[in-house]
Parts: structure tokens; C-alpha cells; sequence
């Protein structure tokens, strides 16, 4: 049995596919499998995974699951688990490339401690020497962020624990998975991480930052970064964010900052960018759902471990000078 399962969901990811699957199978750790899921993709990138698997020697130790249609980067990967077998879940996006030892620096920080539910990479910009991710953050204004986003590579060296891992790149302990949950497929795609770091702070976990594994990321190379789908699983799904891990307290404590935001995000999407409809459609896609997402703030809620000082102490303020800094650069030049 493997200790690890590495899951890498597929969509239209045609010319980017292959290149991720070269460098999973050159990594120095060898005890894994991989699990590619399809998720009904319309372009010829299922060919071109089959074609990869043809000609490369060690296809046995890769599992294709092809599904007849989008199932969302959160759906793809449940499926993924439900053939995985290994004692740690790895993701991969098909947009991403890991430096050789990314997988054996991973495992090997999971190892060093067994409270730790997730451990994050240092996701760097394909071709560049930019950061796009130290793990993840929560702000104040209760929403997720990208730690060290636009910064050189040599920063955010220190190994350390954190609020969370963006999943495009993470380790999962699957005896976390197995109390916490995995990804919500109601989220689809987009912030299903966020949701996930939180429950498992929530619940009582630890996550671990390793700055020496290193992935190398063609940022969201197939949904665009304003598309109408970014922004619309953006603006919904921070919504069941909030809905179902913000403890009221918590909530109540970071309010005025959660106004500050929400007015800004109104001006920045619906007025700025001209997606007012965009905008009214996802919060009241959110509204929608709000019974369904009560639902499950009630269980996680019955079942958390951590109290309101330990979410507060793990989020980012909103006046930190270089976090505050970089909102308002994105506010005026986004």
C-alpha cells in the first residue's frame, strides 16, 4: 500500500497536463500512487494524459478516472479519494510542475509532527522568481488570502505553522480528512481549501508550512484570473465561508472590517469591473443555499475543539502595514 496518493484533477487542460505529470513521476520520493481525474474535459487533454501514459514506464502506478462530466476541482478530487489508498492525500493542480523533492519535504514535515492535518508548499509563479503562495492566510476582513503573494522566493524560508494550505499544491493526513471532511462539493471550485484549513483549526489540527517544497505554478491557467467563473465562485463562495465556520464571536469581533470589505468588494467588482450582475447573482446563489450551509455550521460547531482566541490569534489584521498595502495596490490597479 502507498504512503502516499497524489490526486491531480484535469480540465481542459490540454499542454499543461503532461508537464505536471513529468515532474510528479521524476520526484525523489517513491512511495506514492497517482490518481488522474477527468473531469469531463471538452478539449483534447484526455488524449493527451492517455498518450503520457503510453509512453512513460511507470503508467501502473498511475490511475485514470475519467467522469463524463465537471464534477468542480472539490467533486474531481472526492473522487479521487475514494480510490485513494495511501495513508497522506497529496493535490496537485494539472497547471502546476513540483521541484523534485517537493513530495519527500512534504511527507517528511507531516512526519515530524503527528498533530499536523495539513501541510503547505511554497508555490512559486511558472518562469519567475515571484511567490504566489507561502500557504494561505485568513484576514479580518474574514476572507482567505495568499501568503507572501508577489514576493521574491527567498522570502517566507522559515518552517512554521500557519492558518492554511492552498490546495493546489497541499498534503492532507488522511486521519484528518476521516474526522474533519474533505472538500465541500457544494463549493465547486475556488475557497473549498479555505473552508478546509478552517475546519481543521476548527476541529483541533495543525498545519505545517515547508518553504523547501517548492512548486512551480502556471497560475489559473484554465479558468482565467477575472473570468465571469473566477469571480463568481469568488463572490459566492466566501460566502459559505463565513456562513459555516465563523464562530458568532468571532464574527462580531471582526465586524467592521467585515463592512470595510464588503463595501470595497461591491465597488471593486460590481462597479469598477462592471460584473453588477455577476455580483448580485453569486450572493444571491449564497442566499440560496444558506439553509443547506446552516446545516452544516451546526455539526462543525458541535464538533470544534478550538475556541474564538486561537481563530483570532491565526488571522491576519486588516491593518497589517504589508497586508493593508498590498489589498489597497490590488484595489487600484487590479
Amino acid at each position: 500500500m502507498p504512503r502516499v496518493s497524489v490526486i491531480v484533477v484535469n480540465f481542459n487542460g490540454k499542454g499543461i497536463i503532461s508537464g505536471c505529470l513529468s515532474a510528479l513521476m521524476a520526484q525523489s520520493f517513491k512511495d506514492f500512487e497517482a490518481l488522474v481525474v477527468d473531469n469531463g474535459s471538452p478539449d483534447d487533454s484526455l488524449n493527451e494524459i492517455k498518450d503520457f501514459l503510453k509512453e512513460t514506464a511507470i503508467a501502473p502506478r498511475i490511475k485514470l478516472i475519467s467522469l463524463h462530466r465537471n464534477l468542480g476541482f472539490a467533486g474531481g478530487n472526492l473522487e479521487g479519494l475514494r480510490k485513494a489508498k495511501g495513508e497522506y492525500i497529496a493535490l496537485l493542480n494539472p497547471d502546476t510542475e513540483p521541484g523534485e523533492k517537493w513530495l519527500e519535504r512534504v511527507v517528511g514535515a507531516m512526519d515530524s509532527d503527528p498533530g499536523v492535518g495539513i501541510c503547505a508548499s511554497k508555490l512559486v509563479v511558472y518562469g519567475t522568481d515571484i511567490i504566489d503562495s507561502a500557504g494561505d492566510g485568513f484576514s479580518r476582513f474574514l476572507k482567505g488570502l495568499k501568503r507572501g503573494e508577489g514576493e521574491k522566493i527567498f522570502s517566507y524560508n522559515q518552517k512554521e505553522y500557519i492558518f492554511g494550505a492552498c490546495a493546489a499544491a497541499a498534503l492532507y493526513r488522511r486521519r484528518m480528512i476521516e474526522e474533519v471532511g474533505f472538500l465541500d462539493e457544494d463549493f465547486f471550485l475556488i475557497h473549498e481549501d479555505t473552508d478546509l484549513n478552517l475546519r481543521a483549526h476548527l476541529y483541533g489540527w495543525k498545519v505545517l508550512y515547508a518553504p523547501e517544497a517548492i512548486v512551480y505554478h502556471k497560475v489559473r491557467s484554465t479558468i482565467g484570473n477575472m473570468s465571469d467563473t473566477a469571480i463568481y465562485y469568488t463572490l459566492r463562495n466566501t460566502e459559505f465561508v463565513r456562513i459555516k465556520n465563523i464562530p458568532l464571536a468571532v464574527f462580531q469581533r471582526c465586524l467592521v472590517e467585515f463592512f470595510i470589505k464588503t463595501v470595497l468588494e461591491f465597488i471593486y467588482f460590481a462597479l469598477k469591473h462592471k460584473k453588477m450582475r455577476l455580483y448580485f447573482g453569486a450572493k444571491l446563489d449564497a442566499l440560496k443555499m444558506l439553509p443547506r450551509m446552516l446545516q452544516k455550521r451546526k455539526v462543525i460547531m458541535k464538533e470544534r475543539k478550538a475556541d474564538n482566541r486561537h481563530l483570532l490569534v491565526l488571522m491576519t489584521p486588516a491593518w497589517e502595514k504589508h497586508f493593508f498595502k498590498s489589498k489597497i495596490d490590488k484595489f487600484l490597479n487590479g
